[in-house]
């Protein structure tokens, strides 16, 4: 997604449309095929989106256009954003907070 969207590819709209749909059927799929009680695995990519709908939805608009702004390719062609790895420290103690909660 990130790579099409810095390299505005026509693409985008319907990519994005389609991210959406899915991000709004993760947690019924996730509780309908795990049990995230007794499933780490499952439990930590609940946790994870939980903190990202969370983080990403509070974000500034100011914020945000700073990070995309420091987001760039590496010489791999992998999306690269610096502040977003700077983040990663507290966003990673969010992610346990909330696998605590949900177990």
């Amino acid at each position: 997604m990130l790579d099409a969207y810095l390299q505005d590819t026509e693409d985008f709209p319907v990519m994005l449309h389609y991210c959406n749909i899915i991000y709004e059927y993760l947690p019924m799929i996730l509780t309908a095929t795990h049990n995230l009680r007794t499933e780490k695995d499952a439990r930590k990519l609940a946790a994870t989106t939980i903190v990202a709908a969370g983080y990403g939805g509070d974000m500034d608009e100011e914020l945000a256009n700073e990070l995309l702004d420091d987001m760039d390719f590496d010489r791999y062609g992998k999306v690269k954003c610096r502040a977003i790895e700077q983040l990663m420290p507290q966003l990673m103690k969010m992610v346990d907070g909330e696998m605590n909660s949900l177990s």
